[in-house]
């Protein structure tokens, strides 16, 4: 089996050591990279071997998380990043998820709940904890309204009927919504690809996961 590349960025080398160690044992995981801050990893953009997933720090000296996140952004980054930490800070972990972090793990956490994040990063794009679900909650509704209308903006009048099918609750397969909408399995297809592509979605269940968290159905 292909091993799946992870690059580590984090200010302390023995914590580095130590989540090398732990996440070669855990499943068909490589570390390829290991960076000391952000602006480290940002300095040598266009990374040769491109990993699967990058691990980070919040709290690193010349460029935090939040700043690294911002500037793979711009740079068009389309890696998931986990974020280790002991932060936390509801307000700044909403912040980093708008930038598009797949998921939070607390550094005291256990070898179960790595393996699981890293499990459910690589099958559905994204890692739902109680960590992140109690940021989340606590958000404030202004800015969940804000977020969830800047995503409606971005999908047409099709994409929206589309995910209406995709989380009926009787579980329709593509084939089936392709005969709903009376259009061809490959146009379906297209929806499909173009919101995975737009939002960074991999599978079918992260898409469920997406519209569900941000709220969007009573919207479809």
């Amino acid at each position: 089996m292909e091993k799946q590349k992870i690059i580590l960025v984090d200010d302390h080398t023995i914590i580095r050591n130590g989540l090398k160690e732990l996440i070669e044992k855990l499943g068909p995981f490589k570390i390829v990279g290991e960076y000391g801050n952000g602006l480290e990893l940002i300095k040598v953009l266009p990374l040769k071997v491109v990993p699967d997933l990058i691990i980070m720090d919040i709290a690193m000296p010349e460029m935090d998380g939040e700043e690294t996140m911002a500037n793979l952004n711009k740079q068009g980054n389309k890696v998931p990043v986990l974020i280790l930490t002991l932060n936390q800070d509801d307000a700044k972990m909403i912040r980093l998820f708008r930038l598009g972090v797949r998921g939070y793990l607390q550094k005291n956490c256990t070898a179960s709940a790595m393996r699981e994040a890293l499990e459910e990063i690589f099958r559905c794009g994204y890692y739902h904890n109680e960590f992140l679900t109690r940021s989340l909650m606590a958000n404030e509704p202004s800015h969940r309204k804000n977020e969830q209308q800047t995503i409606l903006e971005q999908l047409t009048d099709r994409e929206k009927e589309f995910l209406k099918h995709v989380c009926h609750e009787k579980e329709y397969t593509y084939d089936q919504i392709a005969g709903l909408m009376n259009v061809q399995h490959r146009t379906v297809d297209g929806y499909r690809e173009s919101i995975f592509e737009k939002f960074g979605i991999k599978s079918k269940t992260g898409l469920v996961l997406f519209i569900l968290r941000h709220n969007l159905l009573e919207h479809l």
